[in-house]
Protein backbone atom coordinates (compact mmCIF):
# COMPACT_ATOMS: atom_id res chain seq x y z
CA UNK A 1 0.00 0.00 0.00
CA UNK A 2 1.61 3.25 -1.14
CA UNK A 3 1.20 6.41 0.96
CA UNK A 4 1.21 10.01 -0.22
CA UNK A 5 -1.17 12.49 -1.81
CA UNK A 6 -0.11 11.66 -5.39
CA UNK A 7 -0.06 7.88 -4.96
CA UNK A 8 -2.86 5.75 -6.37
CA UNK A 9 -5.50 4.67 -3.90
CA UNK A 10 -5.27 1.09 -2.52
CA UNK A 11 -6.62 -1.42 -5.02
CA UNK A 12 -7.74 -5.04 -4.64
CA UNK A 13 -8.13 -7.34 -7.64
CA UNK A 14 -8.85 -11.04 -8.10
CA UNK A 15 -9.97 -13.01 -11.14
CA UNK A 16 -10.78 -16.58 -12.07
CA UNK A 17 -8.73 -15.93 -15.23
CA UNK A 18 -5.59 -16.34 -13.11
CA UNK A 19 -6.87 -18.64 -10.34
CA UNK A 20 -8.58 -22.00 -10.26
CA UNK A 21 -12.31 -22.04 -9.51
CA UNK A 22 -11.72 -23.11 -5.90
CA UNK A 23 -9.01 -20.51 -5.30
CA UNK A 24 -11.11 -17.73 -6.83
CA UNK A 25 -14.14 -18.66 -4.73
CA UNK A 26 -11.94 -18.92 -1.61
CA UNK A 27 -10.54 -15.45 -2.29
CA UNK A 28 -14.09 -14.08 -2.60
CA UNK A 29 -15.11 -15.76 0.65
CA UNK A 30 -12.11 -14.35 2.47
CA UNK A 31 -12.48 -10.82 1.14
CA UNK A 32 -16.13 -10.46 2.24
CA UNK A 33 -15.99 -12.67 5.34
CA UNK A 34 -17.29 -9.90 7.62
CA UNK A 35 -20.19 -9.11 5.27
CA UNK A 36 -21.59 -12.36 3.89
CA UNK A 37 -21.40 -16.11 4.04
CA UNK A 38 -21.12 -17.24 0.42
CA UNK A 39 -22.35 -20.38 -1.32
CA UNK A 40 -22.02 -21.28 -4.98
CA UNK A 41 -25.34 -22.11 -6.65
CA UNK A 42 -24.07 -23.97 -9.71
CA UNK A 43 -21.70 -26.88 -10.22
CA UNK A 44 -20.32 -25.65 -13.53
CA UNK A 45 -17.25 -23.49 -14.14
CA UNK A 46 -17.00 -20.58 -11.72
CA UNK A 47 -16.41 -17.03 -12.97
CA UNK A 48 -15.15 -14.23 -10.73
CA UNK A 49 -13.73 -10.77 -11.36
CA UNK A 50 -13.31 -8.24 -8.54
CA UNK A 51 -11.83 -4.76 -8.77
CA UNK A 52 -12.18 -2.73 -5.58
CA UNK A 53 -10.71 0.47 -4.18
CA UNK A 54 -10.32 1.84 -0.66
CA UNK A 55 -10.90 5.61 -0.47
CA UNK A 56 -10.37 5.69 3.29
CA UNK A 57 -13.91 6.77 4.15
CA UNK A 58 -15.69 4.75 1.46
CA UNK A 59 -15.00 1.54 -0.44
CA UNK A 60 -16.10 0.87 -4.00
CA UNK A 61 -15.88 -2.28 -6.09
CA UNK A 62 -17.07 -3.88 -9.30
CA UNK A 63 -17.99 -7.55 -8.87
CA UNK A 64 -18.70 -10.14 -11.56
CA UNK A 65 -19.62 -13.60 -10.34
CA UNK A 66 -21.42 -16.78 -11.24
CA UNK A 67 -24.67 -17.50 -9.38
CA UNK A 68 -24.20 -17.08 -5.64
CA UNK A 69 -26.05 -17.24 -2.32
CA UNK A 70 -25.33 -14.38 0.09
CA UNK A 71 -26.27 -14.79 3.76
CA UNK A 72 -25.79 -12.44 6.68
CA UNK A 73 -27.26 -14.26 9.70
CA UNK A 74 -27.56 -12.69 13.18
CA UNK A 75 -24.32 -14.32 14.37
CA UNK A 76 -22.34 -12.66 11.56
CA UNK A 77 -23.98 -9.31 12.32
CA UNK A 78 -22.73 -9.70 15.88
CA UNK A 79 -19.21 -10.85 15.04
CA UNK A 80 -18.47 -8.99 11.79
CA UNK A 81 -17.90 -5.58 13.37
CA UNK A 82 -19.54 -3.61 10.54
CA UNK A 83 -21.86 -0.68 11.15
CA UNK A 84 -22.03 0.43 7.52
CA UNK A 85 -24.54 0.79 4.70
CA UNK A 86 -24.06 -1.26 1.52
CA UNK A 87 -25.40 0.29 -1.68
CA UNK A 88 -25.37 -1.89 -4.80
CA UNK A 89 -26.12 -1.15 -8.44
CA UNK A 90 -26.89 -4.33 -10.39
CA UNK A 91 -25.50 -3.73 -13.86
CA UNK A 92 -26.33 -7.28 -14.99
CA UNK A 93 -28.34 -10.04 -13.34
CA UNK A 94 -30.20 -9.71 -10.07
CA UNK A 95 -31.43 -11.57 -7.01
CA UNK A 96 -34.37 -12.46 -4.81
CA UNK A 97 -34.26 -12.77 -1.05
CA UNK A 98 -35.04 -11.32 2.33
CA UNK A 99 -33.77 -8.29 4.24
CA UNK A 100 -34.68 -8.73 7.90
CA UNK A 101 -37.90 -10.47 6.91
CA UNK A 102 -38.68 -8.04 4.09
CA UNK A 103 -38.93 -9.60 0.61
CA UNK A 104 -36.49 -8.06 -1.87
CA UNK A 105 -36.24 -8.56 -5.64
CA UNK A 106 -33.59 -6.81 -7.74
CA UNK A 107 -33.37 -6.68 -11.55
CA UNK A 108 -30.74 -5.22 -13.89
CA UNK A 109 -30.41 -1.46 -13.44
CA UNK A 110 -31.93 -1.47 -9.94
CA UNK A 111 -30.12 -0.06 -6.91
CA UNK A 112 -30.53 -1.75 -3.52
CA UNK A 113 -29.58 -0.57 -0.04
CA UNK A 114 -28.66 -2.74 2.96
CA UNK A 115 -28.04 -1.77 6.57
CA UNK A 116 -25.27 -4.15 7.72
CA UNK A 117 -26.52 -4.14 11.30
CA UNK A 118 -29.48 -6.19 9.99
CA UNK A 119 -29.83 -9.68 8.51
CA UNK A 120 -29.77 -10.51 4.78
CA UNK A 121 -30.37 -13.67 2.73
CA UNK A 122 -30.35 -13.47 -1.09
CA UNK A 123 -29.92 -15.76 -4.08
CA UNK A 124 -28.33 -14.13 -7.11
CA UNK A 125 -28.12 -15.22 -10.74
CA UNK A 126 -24.88 -14.66 -12.66
CA UNK A 127 -24.33 -10.96 -12.04
CA UNK A 128 -22.27 -7.81 -12.37
CA UNK A 129 -22.73 -5.24 -9.64
CA UNK A 130 -21.02 -2.14 -8.35
CA UNK A 131 -20.98 -2.00 -4.56
CA UNK A 132 -20.36 1.02 -2.34
CA UNK A 133 -19.63 0.44 1.35
CA UNK A 134 -20.49 3.65 3.18
CA UNK A 135 -20.09 4.36 6.93
CA UNK A 136 -23.37 5.02 8.71
CA UNK A 137 -22.60 8.66 9.73
CA UNK A 138 -22.89 9.74 6.09
CA UNK A 139 -26.53 8.63 6.15
CA UNK A 140 -27.39 9.83 9.63
CA UNK A 141 -27.00 13.45 8.51
CA UNK A 142 -30.00 13.16 6.18
CA UNK A 143 -32.02 10.17 7.45
CA UNK A 144 -33.75 9.95 10.80
CA UNK A 145 -33.93 6.15 10.77
CA UNK A 146 -31.18 4.54 8.68
CA UNK A 147 -32.63 1.09 9.38
CA UNK A 148 -35.71 2.08 7.35
CA UNK A 149 -33.51 1.94 4.24
CA UNK A 150 -32.71 -1.75 4.74
CA UNK A 151 -33.85 -3.71 1.71
CA UNK A 152 -34.92 -0.60 -0.18
CA UNK A 153 -34.87 -1.06 -3.98
CA UNK A 154 -34.73 1.91 -6.38
CA UNK A 155 -36.25 0.69 -9.68
CA UNK A 156 -34.19 1.18 -12.84
CA UNK A 157 -37.11 2.92 -14.55
CA UNK A 158 -37.03 5.82 -12.10
CA UNK A 159 -35.19 8.90 -13.39
CA UNK A 160 -33.33 9.54 -10.15
CA UNK A 161 -32.17 5.91 -10.08
CA UNK A 162 -30.76 6.32 -13.59
CA UNK A 163 -28.97 9.50 -12.54
CA UNK A 164 -27.35 7.83 -9.56
CA UNK A 165 -26.53 4.70 -11.60
CA UNK A 166 -24.82 6.75 -14.30
CA UNK A 167 -22.72 8.52 -11.69
CA UNK A 168 -21.74 5.26 -9.94
CA UNK A 169 -20.60 3.71 -13.24
CA UNK A 170 -18.59 6.81 -14.22
CA UNK A 171 -17.14 7.08 -10.70
CA UNK A 172 -15.95 3.46 -10.76
CA UNK A 173 -14.44 3.82 -14.24
CA UNK A 174 -12.31 6.74 -13.04
CA UNK A 175 -11.14 5.23 -9.75
CA UNK A 176 -7.93 3.74 -11.25
CA UNK A 177 -6.73 7.27 -12.07
CA UNK A 178 -7.69 8.75 -8.70
CA UNK A 179 -4.85 9.84 -6.40
CA UNK A 180 -4.82 9.28 -2.65
CA UNK A 181 -4.99 13.03 -2.20
CA UNK A 182 -8.28 13.14 -4.14
CA UNK A 183 -9.83 10.13 -2.39
CA UNK A 184 -11.44 11.99 0.51
CA UNK A 185 -13.14 14.53 -1.74
CA UNK A 186 -14.40 11.80 -4.09
CA UNK A 187 -15.73 9.74 -1.16
CA UNK A 188 -17.61 12.65 0.38
CA UNK A 189 -19.07 13.72 -2.96
CA UNK A 190 -20.22 10.18 -3.76
CA UNK A 191 -21.74 9.58 -0.34
CA UNK A 192 -23.42 12.98 -0.47
CA UNK A 193 -25.02 12.34 -3.86
CA UNK A 194 -26.20 8.88 -2.84
CA UNK A 195 -27.70 9.98 0.48
CA UNK A 196 -29.35 13.06 -1.03
CA UNK A 197 -30.98 11.09 -3.83
CA UNK A 198 -32.22 8.50 -1.37
CA UNK A 199 -33.54 11.20 0.93
CA UNK A 200 -35.23 13.17 -1.84
CA UNK A 201 -36.77 10.43 -3.96
CA UNK A 202 -36.59 7.02 -2.32
CA UNK A 203 -37.33 7.19 1.35
CA UNK A 204 -40.91 8.55 1.33
CA UNK A 205 -41.99 5.93 -1.20
CA UNK A 206 -40.01 3.15 0.45
CA UNK A 207 -41.99 3.11 3.63
CA UNK A 208 -45.30 1.38 3.96
CA UNK A 209 -45.89 3.51 7.07
CA UNK A 210 -46.17 7.34 7.41
CA UNK A 211 -42.96 9.35 7.80
CA UNK A 212 -41.45 9.32 11.29
CA UNK A 213 -42.47 12.47 13.21
CA UNK A 214 -39.92 15.29 13.36
CA UNK A 215 -38.87 14.82 17.04
CA UNK A 216 -37.45 11.40 16.18
CA UNK A 217 -34.01 12.67 15.12
CA UNK A 218 -33.55 14.84 18.21
CA UNK A 219 -34.51 11.95 20.45
CA UNK A 220 -32.16 9.45 18.73
CA UNK A 221 -29.24 11.87 19.07
CA UNK A 222 -29.93 12.14 22.78
CA UNK A 223 -30.18 8.36 23.07
CA UNK A 224 -26.83 7.86 21.29
CA UNK A 225 -25.18 10.34 23.64
CA UNK A 226 -26.58 8.53 26.67
CA UNK A 227 -26.37 4.84 25.74
CA UNK A 228 -23.88 4.44 28.59
CA UNK A 229 -26.41 5.72 31.15
CA UNK A 230 -28.15 2.87 32.96
CA UNK A 231 -30.83 5.30 34.18
CA UNK A 232 -31.86 6.20 30.63
CA UNK A 233 -35.62 5.79 30.31
CA UNK A 234 -38.63 7.63 28.97
CA UNK A 235 -38.88 9.93 31.99
CA UNK A 236 -35.23 11.06 31.88
CA UNK A 237 -35.40 11.52 28.10
CA UNK A 238 -38.58 13.57 28.38
CA UNK A 239 -36.99 15.78 31.03
CA UNK A 240 -33.71 16.33 29.17
CA UNK A 241 -35.46 17.11 25.87
CA UNK A 242 -38.32 19.08 27.44
CA UNK A 243 -40.83 16.79 25.73
CA UNK A 244 -43.88 15.01 27.02
CA UNK A 245 -43.91 11.24 27.42
CA UNK A 246 -46.73 11.13 24.88
CA UNK A 247 -44.54 12.84 22.28
CA UNK A 248 -41.76 10.32 22.87
CA UNK A 249 -44.11 7.37 22.54
CA UNK A 250 -45.67 8.73 19.33
CA UNK A 251 -42.24 9.31 17.75
CA UNK A 252 -41.22 5.68 18.28
CA UNK A 253 -44.47 3.76 17.88
CA UNK A 254 -43.66 3.09 14.19
CA UNK A 255 -40.25 1.53 14.97
CA UNK A 256 -41.27 -0.85 17.74
CA UNK A 257 -41.27 1.51 20.72
CA UNK A 258 -38.61 3.53 22.48
CA UNK A 259 -37.47 0.77 24.86
CA UNK A 260 -36.93 -1.65 21.96
CA UNK A 261 -35.02 1.00 20.01
CA UNK A 262 -32.68 1.73 22.93
CA UNK A 263 -32.07 -1.98 23.51
CA UNK A 264 -31.26 -2.60 19.83
CA UNK A 265 -28.83 0.33 19.68
CA UNK A 266 -27.08 -0.84 22.86
CA UNK A 267 -26.79 -4.42 21.64
CA UNK A 268 -25.51 -3.35 18.21
CA UNK A 269 -22.94 -1.04 19.79
CA UNK A 270 -21.77 -3.81 22.12
CA UNK A 271 -21.42 -6.16 19.13
CA UNK A 272 -19.32 -3.60 17.25
CA UNK A 273 -17.02 -3.18 20.26
CA UNK A 274 -16.67 -6.93 20.77
CA UNK A 275 -15.45 -7.21 17.17
CA UNK A 276 -13.05 -4.26 17.52
CA UNK A 277 -9.42 -5.42 18.01
CA UNK A 278 -8.76 -2.25 20.02
CA UNK A 279 -11.32 -3.44 22.58
CA UNK A 280 -9.96 -6.98 22.79
CA UNK A 281 -8.49 -6.57 26.31
CA UNK A 282 -11.67 -5.18 27.82
CA UNK A 283 -13.92 -7.58 29.69
CA UNK A 284 -17.26 -8.29 28.05
CA UNK A 285 -19.06 -7.27 31.24
CA UNK A 286 -17.17 -3.97 31.27
CA UNK A 287 -18.32 -3.21 27.73
CA UNK A 288 -21.92 -4.13 28.58
CA UNK A 289 -21.98 -2.07 31.76
CA UNK A 290 -20.39 0.81 29.85
CA UNK A 291 -23.39 0.77 27.51
CA UNK A 292 -26.05 0.95 30.17
CA UNK A 293 -26.75 -2.72 30.96
CA UNK A 294 -27.17 -2.98 34.72
CA UNK A 295 -27.16 -6.78 34.90
CA UNK A 296 -24.74 -9.19 33.21
CA UNK A 297 -27.35 -11.95 33.08
CA UNK A 298 -29.93 -9.62 31.51
CA UNK A 299 -27.37 -8.48 28.96
CA UNK A 300 -26.29 -12.05 28.07
CA UNK A 301 -29.89 -13.13 27.59
CA UNK A 302 -30.77 -10.10 25.43
CA UNK A 303 -27.64 -10.56 23.29
CA UNK A 304 -28.37 -14.23 22.65
CA UNK A 305 -31.99 -13.48 21.73
CA UNK A 306 -30.88 -10.75 19.31
CA UNK A 307 -27.97 -12.56 17.63
CA UNK A 308 -28.41 -16.27 18.34
CA UNK A 309 -24.99 -16.59 20.00
CA UNK A 310 -23.48 -15.52 23.30
CA UNK A 311 -21.32 -12.37 23.62
CA UNK A 312 -18.28 -14.58 24.23
CA UNK A 313 -18.98 -16.56 21.05
CA UNK A 314 -19.35 -13.30 19.12
CA UNK A 315 -15.96 -12.10 20.32
CA UNK A 316 -14.31 -15.43 19.54
CA UNK A 317 -15.84 -15.55 16.06
CA UNK A 318 -14.79 -11.97 15.40
CA UNK A 319 -11.19 -12.65 16.40
CA UNK A 320 -11.23 -15.91 14.43
CA UNK A 321 -12.40 -14.25 11.21
CA UNK A 322 -9.18 -14.64 9.35
CA UNK A 323 -7.83 -16.20 6.19
CA UNK A 324 -9.86 -18.78 4.33
CA UNK A 325 -7.43 -21.50 3.34
CA UNK A 326 -7.31 -22.64 -0.26
CA UNK A 327 -7.14 -26.37 -1.06
CA UNK A 328 -3.33 -26.35 -0.99
CA UNK A 329 -3.18 -24.80 2.47
CA UNK A 330 -1.97 -21.41 1.19
CA UNK A 331 -3.75 -18.16 1.92
CA UNK A 332 -4.38 -14.97 0.03
CA UNK A 333 -3.01 -12.03 2.04
CA UNK A 334 -4.51 -9.54 -0.42
CA UNK A 335 -8.02 -10.83 0.28
CA UNK A 336 -7.33 -10.69 4.01
CA UNK A 337 -6.18 -7.08 3.70
CA UNK A 338 -9.35 -6.23 1.76
CA UNK A 339 -11.42 -7.65 4.61
CA UNK A 340 -9.42 -5.57 7.10
CA UNK A 341 -10.14 -2.39 5.09
CA UNK A 342 -13.84 -2.84 5.83
CA UNK A 343 -13.36 -3.07 9.57
CA UNK A 344 -11.33 0.14 9.82
CA UNK A 345 -13.51 2.15 7.39
CA UNK A 346 -14.69 5.36 9.09
CA UNK A 347 -16.46 8.50 7.94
Amino acid sequence: MVQGSTAAIPHFQVSSDTLSDDLAFGAFQQSVQDVFLLSRLSEGPYRLDIDAWNLGTLMAGRFRSSAMAFDRPPALVASGGLDHVLLQLYVEGGFTGMADGRAVTVAPGDIVVFDLTRTISTRASDFVNISLLIPRPYFEASHDDVAALHGLVLPAARSMTGMLASYIIAFTERLPALSAGEAGTAARATAGLATNILSASALPEARSRPPIPSPFRAITLEIEARLHDATLDTDTLAASLNMSRATLYRAFEQVGGIADYVRRRRLTTVAMQLADPAQRRRKISEIAFGLGFASESTFNRAFRIAFGISPREARLRGSALGPVADPTGAENPTSREFARWMRVLKA
